[in-house]
């Protein structure tokens, strides 16, 4: 896609934007779950712009779940807002990202201070309160992006949210659960993407957010397949730790999967 295409795709994604913010601000302030609905109509726009098509495999489970996923670029939101109106749990820096910190306050992120155990606990209690709402959200329990070809190990302290609810919520009738799902960059306008490609989608390391964005626009064409594994139901006796690992050999199971 040419630099001059891509401005006027950036152009008609603002305007539309300015329309659709007065609705999203409402919505916001007296119906937070259609605020979703808004979120969701403004990434299918988003993913226009960036030339990104999607292909889901599997069945999201319908809120309250926790979907687990891999964490590949900050494309990963724009990708799995395809599958259903959802929210993010998401690192504190990212309130202070240009552009993308309005943005994930649109779509109802929780943000959390990793490093912090206090302000982690002020983060499950958040995530718990959503939970028992009904909500969907999505966590990326490696705590990081990847180049996409493996998964790195899960952190456990932000999933016992799910626990912490199903206890709360033992007595309300209602079922709570983890999801597994897995996201891949697959292809570059029908060429398969390999690893010596894998700075063409995965932000790791130094890259620069503008740069690495502008970048993705301009290029184009760019098919990404999410897979939704088994959902798996949540107790109060389920155990942390061993949900954990579970899931994160289920999410590189189905990366695998989605790679083949």
């Amino acid at each position: 896609m040419s630099s001059f295409l891509a401005g006027i795709r950036i152009v008609l994604l603002a305007l539309f934007t300015l329309l659709l913010l007065p609705f999203h601000l409402v919505f916001l302030a007296i119906a937070p779950k259609r605020a979703n609905q808004s979120a969701y109509l403004w990434h299918f726009v988003s993913r226009w712009v960036a030339g990104v098509r999607v292909t889901i495999e599997g069945t999201p489970q319908p809120g309250p779940v926790l979907y687990l996923c891999n964490h590949v670029s900050w494309m990963d939101i724009l990708i799995l807002s395809q599958a259903a109106p959802l929210s993010f749990v998401a690192k504190a820096d990212v309130a202070k990202w240009p552009v993308f910190s309005w943005l994930a306050k649109w779509q109802r992120t929780i943000f959390v201070e990793r490093d912090k155990r206090s302000k982690t606990g002020i983060a499950v209690g958040t995530m718990t309160k959503r939970l028992e709402s009904r909500d969907a959200l999505v966590l990326f329990p490696e705590g990081t992006s990847s180049e996409g070809w493996g998964v790195l190990p899960f952190k456990s302290a932000l999933i016992g949210a799910v626990v912490a609810t199903a206890t709360r919520m033992e007595d309300h009738n209602v079922d709570l659960f983890v999801q597994p799902v897995a996201l891949a960059y697959t292809s570059l306008r029908g060429i398969a993407l390999g690893r010596m490609e894998a700075d063409r989608t995965a932000w790791i390391g130094d890259i620069d957010l503008l740069p690495h964005l502008w970048s993705v626009i301009t290029t184009g064409g760019f098919e990404a397949k999410i897979v939704f594994g088994a959902p798996v139901e949540v107790n109060p006796d389920t155990n942390r730790k061993t949900l954990t690992k579970m899931m994160e050999l289920e999410v590189l199971a189905l990366l695998e999967e989605a790679r083949s």
